[in-house]
């Protein structure tokens, strides 16, 4: 419990890995707009935006925002442990 305490309730780690991250969930957008939108195919793309965004705005926040920080980190592994449980029960989703 304490070494998931650790990992998930530290520091934000900053500017740098926000803009990563920000900008990696910036081009999953992008990308799921043409292939899940426009082709019809999978929505993988749209979890995997809205899970970076979110730990991106962890990153970004304070360095005294730790809590904050924490819980916006288990609410982007939630995100893709939901979009792993929909998988399993609607394959359909990935668009094969």
């Amino acid at each position: 419990m304490k070494s998931l305490q650790q990992m998930f309730f530290r520091e934000p780690d900053g500017r740098r890995q926000a803009f990563t991250t920000l900008l990696l969930s910036s081009i999953s957008f992008l990308i799921w707009g043409y292939i899940g939108i426009i082709r019809d195919g999978s929505h993988l793309l749209l979890f995997m935006g809205i899970t970076f965004g979110v730990a991106g705005v962890a990153e970004i926040l304070p360095p005294n925002q730790r809590r904050s920080a924490g819980v916006l980190r288990l609410v982007a592994v939630s995100i893709m442990i939901i979009f792993v449980g929909l998988l399993v029960t609607t394959p359909k989703l990935t668009g094969l």
